[in-house]
């Protein structure tokens, strides 16, 4: 009977554990899948539009006294015809041609075209976007921004993510190791309580069938207990009598 309510205990008590962890997993799982690169492209159209918008309502007499944000690249004033970039947000480049930016020259092609076009352009690559703006006395204001701090941003919420996902699965599995433990333990505990009551029922028994006729059967325990008690009761009784009857005779 011990090993019977052993079993049936620790059984039951591992597949809650199994299940919690499965369910924990799958969630780990879930959050370890998630696709950063569309929150990526997101940011990075956010700001490409706030640069759109910002070169629009630039002032472009003070081009460098306001300080860009981190995630912006550099806006410059262009000469439409000698290409040469008359004012920069970084002054290490005005007075050079447009082609002597690394950025720039990779996407020349449409820049230049955008620029004789005088139109409001965009161009976008892999690693940065390029806007165009006309200006008046045949200029261009054009702006640039690199994809890496919104790479850089998302590259740290993914490394975070993947660590506090290997963290859950140290303690998932130190949960799955504590879990079996007191598994064990609560198991042996139920089936040693479970199985007192039947203990007594068959020491009362034994005793009873060795001819103490002094033995109790304790009615405490529960309805099933005091139903036994009373069969024992009536049983030894029954015997008393009989033994009584047959010594008589």
């Amino acid at each position: 009977m011990k090993i019977a309510s052993f079993a049936v205990a620790f059984c039951c008590l591992v597949v809650f554990l199994l299940g919690s962890a499965l369910f924990v997993h799958t969630q780990m799982k879930v959050v370890g899948d998630l696709e950063l690169s569309v929150l990526e492209e997101r940011l990075y159209k956010e700001n490409t539009d706030i640069l759109s918008w910002a070169m629009a309502s630039m002032d472009t007499e003070k081009l460098t006294e306001a300080p860009l944000p981190s995630s912006w690249g550099e806006i410059l004033i262009v000469n439409n015809t000698s290409l040469v970039i008359e004012n920069s947000t970084n002054q290490d480049h005005a007075g050079k041609k447009i082609h002597t930016i690394p950025q720039l020259l990779d996407e020349a092609a449409p820049i230049l075209a955008a620029i004789k076009k005088s139109s409001r352009e965009t161009v976008q690559t892999e690693e940065y976007v390029v806007a165009t703006a006309p200006l008046s006395q045949n200029r261009t204001l054009l702006g640039f921004k690199p994809r890496s701090w919104e790479k850089g941003l998302v590259s740290q919420q993914d490394a975070q993510i993947k660590r506090s996902v290997d963290s859950l699965k140290t303690v998932l599995m130190i949960y799955l190791g504590g879990g079996l433990a007191l598994a064990v333990i609560f198991s042996l505990i139920i089936a040693f309580i479970s199985s007192r009551p039947l203990n007594r029922v068959a020491k009362a028994f034994e005793q009873l069938s060795l001819g103490d006729f002094d033995a109790e059967l304790s009615p405490k325990g529960g309805k099933i207990m005091a139903s036994l008690s009373d069969s024992f009761f009536r049983l030894k009784t029954s015997l008393t009598i009989a033994l009584a009857k047959l010594g008589s005779r």
